[in-house]
């Protein structure tokens, strides 16, 4: 049994079994989420591991990074899936256990999901594809396909913007892990299972309609225009300072407004601002529309100063604001990213030496001590998996 499993899953999902035949983020985050809350995750990767299992980045071993945190807290088994047995073998090991089984991979023959369902009529399969339409897709089209990279960059610049973060497949992820918990709540109720079908484009589709980018389109006709690092309809935006650092300040209340004008004491030039404009800077409204005015005296003020005096001025104050770090200053001054924050523990994953790794990222009452867990070595658990399956079957 690898590390991954050496001691039985704590946890709200204590007792329940998923398996998983995935590759790159979404589905196998949405696993590694709910592994992390304590349910007993059986990837199934092919002999000499899958798609994503020597992605980069890698560690000095050459261990996959990017394979390593995604599969946290999980077992591994090996299994050719490109074989009927094979296949046959892990719905045996779907349907004899919980019944769960996640994929964004093509499922074919006994792991089909209308097999699986027949096999066992309380299954559950969530899959994951690109598009409903049967287009395939990425975090990087659908991101191309949404408007976002559109939206983001200079306002001057006139080329799309990729994001650095997946966060589509994050939310997908997040997306998949939900939409499994909501039908596994449902098998219970009633005793019915089902597949649950989830594409990529309809997280990015739905992401911005739900925050009003895709209505205010097609209500005003026009697509939302580059803003830089502006925030949209209320006061906020990247300032520099005398050290040639950069911060992120935003005030979207009241209560922030207030704050600022006290640490900064540009109380009474603000009201000046408000004069000029006729407009009270009270309310999201008008401090949008004086954004300019408003951001020319916050820039003075802060390139007067040091990161280091405007981080004095504002400790302690309701003030919203984070400088801007690359990960690498992320480690180094910022104690959310240390063993300091209850999130992390440095720990050790086949072919990566200790780093820091998260946990659950909840805070629960009734769960405090949930563990950061590590990734397995591939195929680590193959021959105690097959086993135990056996003895259940017998």
């Amino acid at each position: 049994m690898s590390a991954a499993t050496a001691s039985p899953s704590a946890g709200p999902l204590g007792g329940l079994r998923i398996v998983e035949s995935t590759a790159f983020i979404a589905a196998p985050l949405a696993t590694m989420s709910l592994a992390g809350l304590g349910a007993e995750v059986i990837r199934l990767d092919p002999p000499g591991g899958g798609l994503d299992y020597t992605r980069w980045p890698l560690s000095e071993e050459g261990a996959s990074l990017y394979w390593t945190m995604l599969n946290r807290g999980k077992r591994s088994v090996t299994l050719d899936l490109r074989e009927e047995a094979g296949r046959e073998a892990a719905a045996r090991l779907i349907c004899e256990g919980d019944g769960i089984f996640v994929t964004n991979l093509p499922a074919r023959g006994a792991l089909a999901p209308e097999a699986l369902l027949e096999r066992r009529k309380d299954a559950i399969v969530v899959t994951l594809d690109g598009s409903p339409d049967g287009a395939t897709a990425i975090d990087y089209t659908v991101h191309a396909a949404c408007g976002a990279a559109i939206m983001a960059g200079p306002e001057a610049f006139d080329a799309p913007v990729n994001n650095a973060v997946p966060f589509w497949d994050v939310i997908a992820g997040r997306s998949l892990a939900m939409g499994l918990l909501a039908a596994e709540l449902e098998r219970r109720r009633t005793g019915r299972g089902q597949h649950i079908a989830l594409s990529l484009s309809d997280i990015a589709m739905e992401a911005v309609a739900n925050v009003g980018i895709l209505p205010e389109a097609e209500l005003t006709g026009q697509a939302r225009a580059r803003q830089g690092n502006w925030i949209y309809g209320s006061f906020g935006r990247d300032f520099s300072t005398a050290c040639g650092r950069r911060f992120m300040l935003a005030v979207v209340t009241g209560k922030q407004w207030r704050a600022l004008l006290e640490a900064t004491r540009l109380g009474a030039a603000m009201e000046r601002i408000g004069e000029a404009f006729g407009t009270a800077l009270d309310d999201d409204t008008g401090r949008y529309r004086a954004r300019h005015a408003i951001a020319a005296l916050v820039q003075d003020w802060a390139g007067a100063r040091d990161l280091a005096a405007v981080a004095r001025a504002f400790e302690g104050t309701a003030v919203c604001w984070s400088p801007y770090r690359d990960a690498r200053q992320m480690l180094d001054e910022d104690p959310r990213a240390s063993t300091s924050n209850p999130l992390f523990e440095r720990i050790a994953h086949p072919g990566v030496a200790p780093v820091l790794t998260p946990r659950a990222p909840f805070r629960m009452t009734g769960h405090p001590d949930l563990p950061a867990r590590p990734a397995p070595a591939l195929g680590a658990d193959t021959a105690a998996v097959l086993s135990e399956n056996e003895g259940t079957e017998k």
